[in-house]
């Protein structure tokens, strides 16, 4: 008999000595596990985060690389479409198509005045303005599609200044326009050599 007792407190002690053994790892190495791969979790949550913040600022570079590409495209259009004529051509074809517009709207010019070309930007560019100023007068629905039309008229120009007011002969239209042309060589004033 003694040996079954002899063999039961064996496989006591040796229960007593797993079981201690289980709760030696379970306190000790299943929190450093469970520590670890919370550690690990939140770096990948953070790597994640770096690679998206990433992939959001390429793609905002992307787009603005497109802005800038687009823009030198537009820029280079318009660049081959401004006229290489004279000033004074430039001049004549503004004059032309604002008397031309004027009319078919029913509109009155006063004190159409041009500017004397001036160079733009940076020294060397061969890129030049000349102002023109106009007062228009007439009713309000006429300057309207007076203006649209100009705009749309493929005339290389901007409006820089523009003031509508009431006046006895109806709405005044003040307008300065800065019309643009490609110099090419520059022109020489009159009696130089």
């Amino acid at each position: 008999m003694t040996s079954p007792l002899r063999a039961s407190r064996l496989r006591l002690a040796m229960g007593a000595l797993g079981a201690v053994l289980g709760l030696g790892v379970a306190l000790f190495l299943l929190p450093d596990a469970s520590q670890q791969l919370n550690q690990q979790l939140k770096a990948r949550r953070g790597a994640e985060l770096a690679r998206n913040q990433q992939v959001q600022q390429l793609q905002e570079l992307q787009r603005l690389a497109d802005r800038l590409r687009r823009g030198r495209e537009t820029l280079a259009d318009l660049e081959t479409r401004l006229p290489r004529g004279s000033a004074g051509e430039l001049q004549w074809s503004l004059s032309k198509t604002l008397h031309l517009l004027a009319k078919k709207h029913g509109l009155r010019l006063q004190n159409v005045k041009y500017g004397l070309p001036s160079r733009e930007g940076a020294r060397g560019t061969d890129l030049e303005a000349v102002e023109v100023e106009f007062v228009a007068l007439g009713l309000y629905a006429n300057h309207k599609a007076f203006m649209l039309e100009l705009e749309g008229s493929g005339l290389p120009f901007a409006v820089r200044d523009g003031r509508l007011e009431e006046s006895p002969e109806g709405a005044r239209l003040n307008i300065v326009l800065r019309a643009f042309r490609k110099a090419g060589a520059p022109e020489r004033e009159e009696g130089e050599a």
